[in-house]
């Protein structure tokens, strides 16, 4: 994972260098203490982090990055993330902000999961500050129970609900991301809203929304993979044990390439399969299987704690860990009767 930091410098862009590095061999962090399209040049990295506490740190900074490398998510750290400041950073197209006072699983679950196509914001700022009630003065506008948006809209605003950048849903929907654009332009004049973070906030109380976000979980249409695949990447040879049934259950595992079998019920799957669900919720956490090998496998490897981050802050993937579970569940009473 390449990162590009922008900050002072001084001991705290040091110490957060120091602590990605020591949390994952695969991350290198570069520095530059200036945000203009002349800085910029020549370095194109996969994630941008920015001192949001720092002077330089402006939305027009921002915004520099954004024109020089549009593909590039940004994350910004700040002190404290009031509404105001997130509201400001959501329109600047700024992919997730983590407090400087999260722990350091938080930053790395952040940045895994910021490049994998979603967003990251601290939930107090989404709800309001402090955890208190969010205003009525600071609430984006309610939605009319009669707005009219068409079934693409309807996609890409339950898309951006779920923090997607243009790019993220232009390439989810195969349409160009021009498209994308044209489409907002028309969901923020119909919504009454002026920036992503209003659209987000009235997208979550629009019944078409939710359904929409529901029945793409529900039909299997969730791109599971593609969440996943900054994660730990494991390849295992035929015959290799993931986990023996009784394991502590530590993590998921996903086959992108391969076959494994549940030893104690004989039943092989194969790739785009989620393994290790039932025990990460399971009361004691134990796994309830032994799967085994048997070709060869690619494997993305989730920890736990990155699992259930993921199932917090990605309703989709609630639902299709639901959904998954409940459809083991019946096909193990299936086989029983």
């Amino acid at each position: 994972m390449d990162i590009l930091f922008a900050g002072p410098a001084g001991l705290f862009c040091d110490g957060v260098a120091c602590l990605l590095q020591s949390l994952s061999a695969s991350i290198k962090v570069r520095f530059i203490d200036a945000l203009t399209e002349t800085s910029l040049a020549g370095r194109t990295p996969e994630i941008m982090l920015i001192d949001g506490d720092w002077s330089h740190a402006t939305k027009e900074a921002i915004a520099a990055v954004h024109r020089h490398a549009d593909a590039v998510p940004v994350i910004v750290l700040l002190a404290a993330a009031d509404r105001p400041r997130v509201d400001e950073l959501v329109a600047a197209g700024v992919a997730g902000c983590v407090e400087k006072s999260a722990r350091s699983e938080q930053l790395l679950g952040a940045l895994r999961l910021v490049l994998a196509g979603g967003a990251c914001w601290p939930r107090p700022s989404l709800d309001g500050i402090a955890g208190e009630p969010i205003r009525p003065t600071d609430a984006a506008p309610m939605p009319d129970a009669h707005v009219h948006l068409s079934r693409r809209q309807i996609e890409v605003l339950a898309l951006l609900a779920n923090g997607r950048s243009n790019k993220a849903i232009a390439r989810e929907l195969d349409v160009a991301e021009a498209t994308v654009k044209a489409h907002l332009t028309t969901i923020y004049k119909v919504l009454n809203v002026r920036s992503r973070g209003q659209a987000s906030a009235v997208a979550l109380r629009m019944q078409k929304v939710l359904n929409e976000q529901s029945s793409k979980a529900l039909d299997g249409l969730f791109p599971v993979g593609r969440l996943l695949t900054q994660m730990t990447r494991r390849h295992c040879a035929p015959g290799d044990i993931l986990f023996e049934k009784g394991d502590p259950s530590d993590a998921l595992y996903y086959v992108v390439r391969g076959t494994v079998r549940l030893v104690e019920i004989g039943i092989d799957l194969g790739p785009e399969t989620l393994l290790g669900e039932i025990g990460l919720f399971s009361p004691e956490h134990r796994r309830t299987s032994t799967v085994v090998c048997v070709t060869g496998c690619d494997l993305l490897v989730v920890s736990a704690v990155d699992a259930i981050r993921l199932y917090y802050q990605e309703p989709e993937f609630a639902m299709y860990l639901i959904q998954l579970i409940a459809g083991r569940f019946e096909a193990d009473k299936e086989r029983r009767l």
